[in-house]
């Protein structure tokens, strides 16, 4: 089987709690987060795989005249996203059930698309890395986070195989090897 293509599934929604422990911070604070994104106040921004929202209030709360849109395979994990979400008063969030590899969203649409721990439980790394490619506007960025717990790690020069082969350039890269983010910028 190729490193594009595997039967990875997405943690289960019963097991999301803990992806909301504080001590999560200590690695990537939603904060630090938010600044690798470079996001303006009216961005559109995509998260893909966003669990139960760690990281999506502070990027919704960093694009106050624009758009957060959610976007996770499981309805629970939306769900639960939602519900936090909305404790937090943010209105300017929207949230689609779909597949990461055939998104349901309008060509040339967002600013940034970005995931974290996501890329690894995708079924095909290939198609959704197009899908991303093909939903972010020129010039657009796509933010691809990885850090060193679970079984679904991918490797910094996968990810950068992956990306290169679909025409991005390399911006920026936070962190090391076993816990990054890569930020890649959509030519044209």
């Amino acid at each position: 089987m190729s490193d594009s293509k595997r039967h990875c599934r997405p943690m289960s929604h019963k097991k999301a709690r803990h992806l909301l422990n504080p001590l999560r911070g200590l690695v990537l604070s939603p904060a630090r987060l938010a600044r690798q994104l470079l996001l303006c106040r009216d961005a559109q921004v995509l998260e893909l795989g966003p669990g139960p929202g760690y990281f999506s209030g502070h990027v919704a709360r960093s694009v106050p005249d624009g758009r957060l849109t959610l976007v996770d395979i499981q309805p629970e994990m939306l769900a639960l996203a939602q519900k936090r979400l909305s404790a937090m008063g943010l209105q300017n969030v929207s949230y689609i059930q779909a597949d990461a590899i055939d998104l349901p969203l309008e060509n040339e649409t967002y600013d940034v698309a970005f995931l974290v721990d996501v890329l690894g439980e995708v079924s095909d790394r290939v198609k959704c890395i197009g899908e991303l490619y093909r939903i972010l506007k020129r010039g657009g960025l796509l933010s691809i986070t990885e850090q060193p717990w679970g079984h679904d790690f991918v490797a910094l020069g996968e990810v950068k195989r992956l990306v290169g082969d679909k025409a991005f350039s390399l911006e920026k890269i936070f962190g090391r090897s076993r816990n990054y983010t890569i930020n890649f910028r959509k030519k044209g």
